[in-house]
């Protein structure tokens, strides 16, 4: 099979959270194992399966990071949440940890519109400061 097929090394997904979500792997790792994770001593292949079963854990740090979620619910979270999804039978909501952080994070960053300048305030602030075109 080709890239795309069932034979996908899994372990890419453990690589990702080492570089993009280390300290959420670490603290999932040493809460699940008693230990810091260190791939120079443990091989992608041992590693993989002890990682799989943290990520069983829909509560864990390591998950919530590979799902975007902004916060990890408790369970009142989601019970409330359930209350609310039978009260809301026309429309059906995203969970608060589900919806992207707004104030974490460069790609809310790029989604604000730039603030308008009065270039004759920005004029008068240059003449001021002596700055010149």
């Amino acid at each position: 099979m080709g890239q795309g097929g069932p034979y996908r090394p899994k372990s890419l997904i453990l690589i990702s959270l080492w570089i993009d979500h280390r300290a959420a792997l670490q603290y999932d790792w040493h809460r699940a194992w008693g230990g810091p994770l260190d791939l120079k001593t443990l091989s992608l292949h041992e590693a993989w399966p002890m990682c799989r079963e943290i990520l069983k854990d829909r509560s864990s740090h390591s998950f919530a990071a590979l799902a975007g979620w902004s916060f990890i619910p408790d369970p009142a979270d989601k019970y409330i949440h359930a209350a609310n999804q039978g009260a809301a039978k026309h429309r059906r909501l995203t969970p608060a940890w589900e919806r992207p952080d707004k104030l974490l994070g460069p790609e809310h960053a790029a989604a604000r519109p730039a603030p308008k300048r009065d270039e004759r305030l920005r004029g008068r602030l240059k003449a001021r400061l002596g700055l010149h075109d």
